[in-house]
């Protein structure tokens, strides 16, 4: 039987926890990278796989299609993992689990997706006041949900939520620091992931890096280009 294929790119955070989630419950998935600078995730055939031209893209072995990262994630521990420690069926506990996986992609994940918007495709050399907003209230809430459980949903073990929002919380980590002082529980709960997830260095972080150095290099054009404007005003 042909292995689950993930088509995933290392800069996207939710394609990185789909792999990492795999890489922890033991699924070996054919790894498909995505060539963005080509516009590959454009061509028809992508299209065919995803008609929101993102990643990542599940496509299972029977050839049924799979699209958003969280569903990924759901879908393979509910399917391949041996318990399911990580997504569980007891209705309470997963409903705190659902939460959070919202929470990242409706609120943590947007800041990521405003960073974008505004200073790579808009043109802003600077990270906007409402950039900043959206981060500062991200990682307010992300300190208060975290309580004084190991993990995020006031779970004991990690879940798939914990995935999710640490790639997207590394990225953003680059970017615009997370604060000891005011988010403790945060922090260290981000030092402890570094010890749980697989493949930390080279897969999350890596790409993390990617992401971030895209961002700072287009804002460090803009700023050059907004200066050769005012000086020539």
């Amino acid at each position: 039987m042909s292995k689950p294929a993930l088509y995933y790119s290392l800069f996207s955070p939710p394609a990185r926890a789909c792999i990492l989630t795999a890489k922890l419950i033991g699924l070996e998935l054919d790894l498909k990278l995505v060539d963005f600078a080509s516009k590959q995730h454009l061509t028809p055939e992508y299209l065919a796989l995803n008609p929101q031209h993102q990643i990542p893209v599940f496509v299972e072995a029977d050839n049924e299609i799979f699209i958003d990262s969280h569903a990924i994630m759901a879908y393979m521990v509910s399917k391949y993992a041996n318990n399911d420690d990580m997504y569980p069926k007891d209705l309470k506990k997963r409903a705190r689990i659902d939460h959070m996986l919202h929470f990242e992609n409706g609120v943590l994940f947007q800041v990521i997706k405003d960073m974008v918007r505004r200073n790579i495709y808009g043109g802003e050399a600077e990270f906007n006041p409402v950039t900043l907003e959206m981060c500062s209230n991200a990682y307010s809430f992300l300190e208060s949900f975290l309580g004084d459980s190991p993990f995020f949903g006031n779970s004991a073990v990690l879940t798939i939520a914990d995935v999710c929002l640490n790639t997207t919380l590394v990225t953003l980590d680059l970017l615009i620091p997370v604060d000891d002082k005011k988010h403790p529980r945060l922090r260290a709960w981000m030092e402890r992931m570094k010890t749980l997830l697989p493949s930390y260095e080279d897969v999350n972080l890596s790409g993390a890096k990617v992401l971030c150095d895209r961002i700072k290099k287009t804002m460090r054009g803009n700023k050059i280009k907004a200066d050769s404007i005012t000086e020539y005003d």
